[in-house]
Order: structure tokens, then sequence, then C-alpha cells
């Protein structure tokens, strides 16, 4: 008998799949379309082409978009809610920035809330009530109203309740309250309260919990599914569940607790796959993260071997999850983006998108538009009968076809179209990888840019030339890299306490106390989903701001004992922080303290990457499965090699122009530049 451990992450167009034989470390890869209609079909069908016994199968991580497409698409539940009187507006009013770009100068530009709402104004009820920030009753709860508002509710078809009440952070007794209180009339709505996410801030903390309650039963209702079609499917293990934190947890508290944490799970394991890269084959080093898949392209950032958490994740622009996560920014650009000529004559790309069904125009599954697979195709960047290893043989001429409409527009060749729809795309990916980086303070010029994702290859060199980097690394399997991320990663909680006073006020016996209860919360919450206590690691943060700021900043605390010189650490770190963070200090200012957190891991799964072969410098003659013309930088090469990358050995060096194929993606090295192959199969592209 085998044991399998698998990862399965269901894209926009692709479902991708990886399984680890437990007890070779062979990993198996595929990869089905996505059944938009419902994924858990993809699922399943990813699983047949595995041929894998169920019985067989250990262990299923997995990560999905459903809640994701839910708050994009607008198509969540009909959602209510019920805040404290004089807040009904605050999902409207949002915060003070907007974003860059021209929307910056627009005297008409509206909050994406207000223009396509998750929760319209009438279904937003004022509660008269009212807590003060330490917890006391400003003004009671009156449940008389409450019920008049409910009833509305349930009368109106309300799906879903959110309930956020102001500083319910500092005592959730009237949450709790409302929360029966819905219960008792709408038996059937699903229901959450901010107190679930402890943390000061209103505005936050209110769309966290409208994000849940808008996409939690779709979320909810996909994981069921998915479980029963398991089931039927023979298998009968666990189900873990990929969370934007950057862990697993398993499917029945990811239903019980707080569902749309698995938003955008599958972004954030490519994540931490490239960590694992970093501290498995490449001495912790610090990436820029690029994965292009068909949909979109998803950017992080590894440092020195960690990869990157922020507080602020956003769902869509202005909605916040309001917890942390991995760091990772998303943007409309992916093999399927649609490639128009606007009314000004100006070339677009997506954001959106051909999708599994109909596809690209190469597919010849019926698209007509032209997409940036399109323009892979007509550059030459693609073998048709290569393409996912023969699986799939693309359509030049309908490619070809696509995009004559707006050759003829633009007075132009096809060709030089799918060029400068190219370039856009690349130019698109180094300004939001700009962006993220100054906002994180990263010079990324000495950073390697890890790309994956079935398209993020094609791209890799011109976006790492475009932040003045020299080095990009592939790993062994960039299509499907998401869900092998799945695999590398582990279970994983966070609990918090808010604070909202002075660290001069915090004594060392508090500070203590306060970490010894988040560390038996965060343990006995990873106990209850099977981790053994005694394989628990506990991390302490702690979220301050000078005094006066509103936008805090998460520091790490050390484990071990609190005194006066842990408190003496957290006033030093911050300064410290601040000045490489925002260029400045100001030690002489008081340093305010919002939140102390605990993050507990389980056990970190037993993964090595596999090695191949040894060979000599140059590449066995029959690795060459092609050659042909291809276009870089509008001038053409005549003979390209085309590499089948399952016949290169390690010690393999390539001289660009050339392709390499894998069956799950395809590695375009540029004029100019070499790669070589090390012992894992790993690609690594220099100039």
């Amino acid at each position: 008998m085998r044991r399998f451990r698998l990862g399965v992450d269901v894209g926009g167009t692709f479902t991708d799949g990886v399984a680890l034989d437990l007890d070779t470390g062979e990993l198996l890869r595929t990869k089905v379309s996505t059944t938009p209609e419902d994924q858990s079909t993809g699922v399943v069908n990813l699983l047949r082409t595995f041929d894998l016994d169920p019985a067989d199968i250990v262990g299923f991580h997995h990560g999905a978009t459903v809640g994701l497409n839910a708050v994009l698409t607008r198509s969540g539940a009909k959602t209510g809610l019920l805040c404290t009187s004089g807040f009904r507006d605050l999902l409207d009013v949002g915060q003070l920035y907007r974003p860059d770009g021209d929307d910056l100068y627009d005297p008409q530009w509206i909050r994406p809330h207000q223009d396509r709402p998750l929760v319209h104004r009438r279904y937003r009820r004022e509660i008269a009530e009212r807590l003060l920030d330490d917890g006391t009753v400003h003004e009671a709860l009156d449940l008389d109203q409450a019920r008049e508002d409910i009833e509305f509710l349930r009368d109106e078809g309300i799906e879903s309740v959110a309930i956020c009440l102001i500083n319910a952070y500092a005592d959730d007794a009237h949450e709790k309250a409302l929360s029966r209180l819905v219960n008792e009339l709408l038996p059937d709505a699903y229901v959450q309260v901010s107190s679930i996410q402890a943390r000061a801030g209103e505005y936050k903390r209110t769309f966290s919990v409208v994000l849940d309650a808008y996409a939690g039963p779709a979320i909810t209702t996909y994981l069921r599914n998915l479980r029963g079609r398991m089931r039927d499917a023979g298998y009968s293990g666990d189900l873990q569940i990929m969370q934007m934190s950057g862990g697993l947890r398993t499917l029945d508290s990811t239903i019980e607790d707080f569902p749309a944490l698995t938003m955008g799970s599958g972004p954030v394991a490519g994540i931490l796959g490239a960590e694992f890269y970093a501290g498995a084959a490449l001495d912790d080093a610090s990436l820029v993260c690029v994965d292009i898949g068909g949909t979109s392209t998803d950017i992080g950032f590894v440092a020195n071997g960690r990869a990157l958490v922020t507080d602020n994740w956003e769902a869509d622009q202005g909605m916040p999850l309001g917890v942390a996560t991995v760091d990772v920014t998303s943007i409309g650009a992916g093999g399927g983006s649609i490639i128009r000529v606007d009314d000004f004559g100006t070339l677009t790309v997506g954001p959106e998108s051909a999708g599994a069904v109909p596809g690209p125009a190469a597919y010849g599954r019926g698209g007509t538009e032209p997409t940036v697979t399109d323009c892979y195709v007509l550059l030459g960047y693609v073998e048709p009968s290569l393409f996912l290893g023969g699986a799939m043989d693309l359509d030049r001429e309908a490619a070809l076809a696509a995009f004559e409409p707006l050759a003829n527009r633009l007075e132009t060749t096809p060709e030089n179209v799918a060029q400068a729809a190219y370039d856009l795309v690349n130019r698109d990916i180094v300004n939001a990888t700009r962006a993220k980086a100054f906002d994180r303070a990263l010079d990324v010029r000495n950073y390697a840019l890890f790309a994956y994702g079935g398209a993020g290859p094609l791209h890799a060199v011109a976006t790492a030339r475009g932040h003045g980097m020299r080095r990009v690394v592939v790993p062994y399997f960039p299509g499907g890299f998401s869900a092998f991320g799945m695999l590398t990663s582990r279970p994983k909680v966070e609990h918090v306490t808010p604070e909202m006073r002075s660290l001069a006020q915090i004594d060392p016996e508090t500070l203590a106390m306060r970490y010894a209860d988040l560390e038996q919360r965060a343990t006995a919450d990873l106990v209850r989903q099977g981790v053994d206590p005694s394989q628990v690691e506990l991390e302490r943060s702690i979220y301050v701001m000078y005094a006066g700021q509103s936008w805090d900043n998460r520091l790490p605390v050390p484990n071990g004992p609190i005194d006066q010189a842990t408190l003496d650490g957290i006033r030093q770190a911050t300064d410290e922080h601040y000045d490489h963070v925002y260029g400045y200090a100001a030690p002489e200012l008081g340093v305010s303290v919002t939140t102390t957190a605990v993050t507990g891991h389980g056990p970190a799964p037993d993964l090595k990457l596999p090695k191949i072969t040894t060979g000599c410098a140059e590449p066995v003659a029959t690795a060459v499965k092609a050659r042909g013309a291809a276009i870089f930088g509008g001038r053409k090469y005549a003979d390209v090699p085309f590499f089948a990358r399952s016949e290169l050995l390690a010690g393999n060096r390539i001289d660009g122009p050339a392709v390499i194929d894998d069956e799950l993606g395809t590695i375009l090295v540029e004029p100019g530049c070499q790669a070589h192959v090390d012992a894992h199969a790993t690609i690594t592209i220099q100039w």
C-alpha cells in the first residue's frame, strides 16, 4: 500500500494538483480545467487524472477561490448588518486614502463598496446600544428595537447577517445577545459576529465580519459539497483547508470559525512554497514571488527566507479582511486576459479573462477574442504541439485570426500587436511589484525573481530586468506550484487580545499574563484540530505605533520570561522599525500598544525536493524537441530551440534565446541570458 498526501489548488482557469508519495518522496503533478459552475467537480476530475486509489490518500490539502469570486463578482449571500446607532454608513465612508493612479485626482471617484455594495444601505440596521472602549455599558442594548430590525431583515429575504458593534472587542455580550436573537428569528440564516476577530479599529473589524457574512455561505456550501464528493469518490480522511494566514485548518474548524480566511488561499500557498524553496535550496534567499496563472498575477515577497505578512490585505479595493495574512497582491493580468482596443485607440490587456471556457482563441474551444496566451503563440514562445506536454495542441491560425481585427484597426501586424500586449503585461507586473516593494521598504535589486504559475516563467526575465534584478529562479514545477505550496504548509492559528493603551502603562507581569492566556488559547485551538500539544510551536507579536497615530505595526516579541528588559526591547524595536520602513524615528514620542498576538504552529511536514541525474554543461541532443522562430523585443530569431525540461540534467547550461517546455508551464530564456539546471531541477536564469 502506498501513501500519498495531495495538494489541490483551484484557480480561475485550471485546477492544479501535486501528490507526494510519503514513502519514496516522489512528486506527481497534473492539472485539469476548472469547473466554474461547481469547483468540486474539477477537484474530483483531478483525482481521476492522478489515477490513485482513494484508500492510499492519507492527507488532502486544499485551497480555493470560491469566497473571493463571490466578492469580486458580487454573487454572495443577501446580507444584512446590525451595527451601533450612528455607524450605518461606515462601509461607504471608508478610510482616508484612495488608490494611486487616475483615481487619486478624479473628483467623481466613489469607493467600491458605495458603487457595488456587499450590504445595501437599507439592510444596514442601526441598533440602540453603546459600549465604551473599556467595555463599560454607556447605553443598554434595546432588544425590542433589535427584534423589529431583525424581523425587517427576515421579511426582506436576508440570507446572512453580520453583527458588528462599536467596542465589542472589549465586551462581546451585546453581540452575543443579538446573535441569539437572529438565530431565533432567522434560524436558517448564516450569522457572524465581529468579536471572532477581537481587534480594535471599527472599519477593519466591520469589513472583516461583513466579508465573512457575505462570502461565508458560498464557502461553507462548497466545502461541505467537496467533502461529500470526496467521500463519494472513496476518500474518507481529513480535509485540511488552506488559510490566508499561511497555514492549514481542518474543514470543520474552517466552517465553524472564520471561512473568509480562505479567500486568497491559493496565491498564499504559492508564497509558502517559495519560502520552503528558499530554505531548502536557495540558502534563505530573498525572493520576489511572481505567480502568473490564467486569470491573474499574484505578487509576494520572501525576505531572508521568511514570507512577509500583512494586516492590510483587501478582498477588493477598500475592503480589508482585517486579520494577519501572508502579504499577496493580485492584478488582473494572466494567460487568459483579453486584449482589446478601447474607444480612444489604446491597446488594453485585462482585467477580463477568457477563463477556462471558452479560453484563449488558440485553445480551439470557441474563443474569438485574443488573449495573452495567444500572444505567446504568435511570438513563438509556445510550440503548439508541445503545450502542456503535448496534452493540448494549440491552434496558431485561430490565434492569428483573433489578432487580425486589432491589427487592422491599429494599422500594423498581428505580431506587433502581440508584442505590444506582452510588453504591457510586463509593465503592469513591474509597476505593481514596485509599488508593493516601496510600501514594504524593500530594495529588490539584490533579490531573485521566483517565477511560477503556468505563465510566470514566460514573463520572468522581462519583469526582473524591469527591477534591475539579475537572476530568475524557476522551481521544479512552476505550473501547479501553489498546490505544492500546500504540501509544505502546516496547521496554524492566531489569537489576539486588544490593548489600546500606552506601552508605559503596561507592566511585565500583565504582559506575561496576557501572553500566557494567548498561548493557552492557541495551543487548545491546535489540539482541537488534532495536533499533539508537544509539537505546538508558539510565536509572540505585538502591534505598536507612535502616540497619536492610527496605523499600527506588527513586531515580534521574544519567547521566554517577560521582564522590564522585554518592554525596553519593544520600545527600541519600535524606533528601529520606523527608521527602516518610514525613514524616521521619534524616540521622544510615546508608544501605543493596540494588540497582543500569539501565533501557533503545528509540526512542519517532512518534505524534500527531488534530485535529478547529473550531466555535463551541454544538454543531450534528444532534449531538443523542436526549433522555430520567435520574436524578442520586436526582433525575430529564426532558429530557437525548444527543450524538454524532463530530459535536462543537473549541470546543463542553455544560452538564450531558448524555450524550455515543462509539462505544466513554459520557461523563456531571452537573448543574452543563460539558464542553469541544479541538482533539484531548479532552473536559474542569469544575465
